[in-house]
């Protein structure tokens, strides 16, 4: 890009625009397909030790499990995109199921408001995270922890720790119901991984949003909206969280402020697995996915094979710090 490209700002960001179309079709695609194909290799070899594992019936139950995991990594992966972090995340699926439950009390009739004011309320602390590191300049890793402490302190003040319960069976309902012989969230997978997509890859607003993460200097001098599209990313982690919630207290038929703690780690490492850098300005949701995929497959692996917990975040951990060697290499390759 020539000075005389920076001094026309619509020149330069169509430069922008058609730099990251070709990244994508190159090298982001590699890390992605690579994570399927070790999710594929995963499920063999766990046939071949074991032939009752990988029939229809338990890939279905690995996909439906993966729901929580494929929606909160999306808002996860957007604020690591711009090189930041939501370590609030799993606060507010407990929040987000919390509510849900609450305003429901086992009945269908209050779920007309209840699932939209409870997305507004997750929506609403995203917000704060995202008005906390776009306006008030806090590093994220403080603004979303802290946002995470409080609000747990909050729902935890009002609930006082106690489970909440029944869900609306409507929401049971949907989690455990099929179509046609497959459960109605894989087809709520296929339709959020569509939307997720368009939107990080293929829309204006999310090649900004690599513009940012790659070089924020660079999109100050372009002019790019960066504090709007900082706190509309944020926002966007906490009704995914809040999405996550309402649809993990469906499957659990209940819901606890702490539920949500189990999936913010894993948040992270899909995204990484699949191929963004922490510091920003990488990745695609398809290697979001398919790192989401690969972690609640070795999950059920594991349960499959009754190792403790422990042994699970031996092996979760071992394999993000794979994942970042992994990266590194990559990028020593390129800079030769």
């Amino acid at each position: 890009m020539t000075d005389k490209d920076l001094a026309n700002p619509s020149q330069a960001t169509e430069f922008g625009l058609r730099s990251s179309r070709r990244q994508w079709i190159g090298s982001e695609i590699v890390p992605a397909l690579t994570v399927f194909a070790a999710t594929a290799l995963l499920v063999v070899g766990m046939k071949i030790a074991n032939p009752s594992f990988g029939s229809f019936e338990q890939i279905t139950a690995i996909l439906v499990t993966a729901i929580f995991l494929v929606v909160a990594s999306f808002g996860q992966g957007l604020v690591i995109l711009l090189g930041g972090i939501d370590l609030s995340l799993g606060v507010i699926i407990g929040i987000g199921g919390m509510m849900i439950a609450e305003w429901t009390h086992g009945s269908n009739d209050a779920l007309l408001y209840a699932i939209p004011l409870t997305l507004l309320c997750c929506l609403g602390i995203g917000l704060i995270n995202g008005l906390g590191v776009a306006i008030a300049g806090i590093p994220p890793f403080i603004v979303t922890l802290a946002s995470g402490i409080t609000f747990y302190g909050v729902g935890l003040g009002f609930t006082a720790g106690n489970s909440q319960q029944p869900v609306a069976p409507a929401v049971q309902h949907f989690m455990s119901s099929r179509w046609l012989g497959i459960p109605y969230p894989v087809y709520f997978i296929v339709a959020f991984v569509v939307i997720a997509w368009l939107f990080q890859n293929r829309s204006a607003e999310g090649r900004k949003l690599y513009a940012i993460g790659s070089s924020p200097g660079a999109a100050r001098i372009l002019g790019l909206p960066m504090a709007p599209l900082t706190i509309a990313v944020y926002a966007i982690s906490g009704l995914c969280a809040g999405i996550t919630g309402i649809l993990l207290a469906g499957y659990s038929s209940s819901a606890t402020l702490d539920m949500g703690n189990a999936l913010l780690m894993p948040s992270i490492a899909a995204v990484v697995i699949g191929g963004a850098r922490v510091t920003g300005g990488s990745g695609i949701y398809l290697g979001t996915l398919a790192g989401a995929l690969f972690l609640s497959t070795l999950s059920t692996v594991i349960t499959t094979l009754s190792l403790s917990q422990g042994f699970r975040d031996l092996v979760q951990g071992g394999v993000i710090i794979i994942a970042l060697l992994l990266q590194r290499g990559r990028l020593n390759l390129r800079s030769r």
